[in-house]
């Protein structure tokens, strides 16, 4: 993760504030978010619930919520504490954060018969720096996906291990068969490779890249398309081509990687440059 400091989090606040993320099985795979450790507390008493969407103003959460849980509301004039729980990768005990909050509105969520009710949750103050960092990369990243969609990053054993990459050597998959290749450069948009055969049978191809993670070990598969190829020069084993991504799969993922690393660098230096 690249170095947050007191001004980018400051920026995030101020920036996505306002901005909700749904907790799709993705979001929550690269959050960390526990799905059985998070609670909302009144009044001494608490209620098991589930995260369906948050901002860093906001949040909507589903529990089971009975007789006793209105009255405790009541008692309280609406005052809550949402606790949440995400795992942290360098530690072994979870991240426990607590908001103050009061709630604002609740509707009957799912089935009639399944007692589950959708409650919405308005902070009361600015929720822990962790819950801004966690939400504002989450953010940021996506924005950049598209701001800055085709800013090249030039491969090197240095950039490698700055954006967090096992290696420059991958595995890519072209009509279920497993080939190696070697990156060039990388984009939020595609990438260019150097793959051994005969690569003018390529294009238009579908391909997946598979990127492993040094830190935690974990591929990350990515979806594209077989764009072009180029020969090189004095080489007819190996050849040049240009991957376009699918960018509605892009993963959440792949997206913190480059986001972190190019944050890193001064706003609009070319990130050639740094190779």
């Amino acid at each position: 993760m690249a170095l947050i400091t007191g001004q980018h989090i400051s920026n995030y606040y101020k920036q996505f504030g306002e901005v909700e993320i749904s907790f799709n099985k993705e979001v929550i795979r690269v959050t960390g978010l526990h799905t059985r450790n998070n609670l909302l507390k009144c009044k001494g008493a608490y209620w098991p619930c589930f995260v369906y969407s948050t901002s860093m103003r906001t949040a909507k959460i589903v529990a089971s919520v009975k007789e006793d849980f209105f009255n405790c509301i009541k008692d309280a004039n609406n005052l809550v504490l949402l606790q949440l729980s995400f795992n942290q990768a360098d530690k072994s005990s979870p991240l426990t954060l607590r908001i103050s909050a009061k709630m604002a509105g609740l509707s009957k969520y799912g089935e009639e018969d399944s007692g589950l009710s959708l409650i919405t949750l308005n902070f009361t103050q600015r929720p822990s720096d962790d819950l801004i960092i966690i939400l504002g990369r989450l953010l940021e990243s996506n924005l950049n996906s598209k701001k800055r969609k085709e800013e090249r990053i030039i491969m090197n054993d240095q950039i490698i291990r700055k954006i967090g990459l096992k290696s420059k050597n991958i595995i890519v998959i072209i009509d279920k068969i497993p080939r190696k290749a070697l990156i060039r450069d990388l984009s939020f948009s595609g990438a260019k490779l150097i793959i051994a055969g005969l690569a003018k049978f390529l294009v238009n191809k579908a391909i997946i890249l598979r990127l492993e993670v040094e830190d935690t070990g974990r591929a990350i598969n990515i979806i594209g398309k077989v764009l072009r190829f180029e020969p090189i020069e004095n080489r007819k084993d190996i050849a040049s081509i240009a991957i376009q991504f699918v960018d509605t799969q892009l993963p959440i993922e792949y997206k913190l990687l480059l986001n972190d690393y190019l944050t890193q660098l001064r706003p609009g230096k070319p990130s050639t440059d740094q190779a």
